[in-house]
């Protein structure tokens, strides 16, 4: 602390002048009221913010856009695994340089009791819920499930 701060504490703390009754006031204030002030009672610093959305870009080399979207599915179901409150549904798939360009990396078609394909986009035959007894559903004809 400077002299002059000191000085100046020093100086409202020892005089009986109309400023010193600020020092007065904060000694002589109720247990309430300080703790109120020391913000013990106060809630945590994120308790109001709403949630936000982040997304996380991997980039890997891969000989061609089939190799690129199987390696995906293996990230994306390795992430899964570790942090089971993400949706392996949100996974997208783009080459670095384009964005823009994007395509899901799971199938996504929803199904008659509201089930979601879990199975990789271009998947042939019936789609399935994700699960080892999950809901199959759909033709089965080795139409690629790719999304209109």
């Amino acid at each position: 602390m400077s002299e002059r701060v000191r000085a100046a504490i020093a100086h409202a703390l020892s005089t009986a002048e109309p400023l010193s009754a600020y020092p007065d006031a904060l000694i002589n204030r109720g247990p309430a009221e300080r703790e109120r002030r020391s913000g013990r009672n106060r809630a945590p610093a994120g308790a109001y913010r709403m949630p936000r959305r982040w997304t996380l870009h991997l980039t890997y080399l891969a000989a061609d856009a089939q190799e690129a979207r199987d390696q995906a599915v293996v990230y994306t179901e390795g992430l899964t695994i570790l942090r089971p409150e993400l949706a392996a549904s949100a996974a997208l798939l783009s080459r670095a340089d384009a964005w823009n360009h994007i395509e899901p990396v799971f199938c996504g078609r929803v199904g008659p009791d509201g089930e979601v394909c879990a199975d990789a986009t271009g998947h042939p035959g019936f789609h399935h819920a994700a699960g080892i007894d999950g809901l199959r559903w759909g033709d089965g004809d080795g139409t690629t499930g790719l999304l209109p």
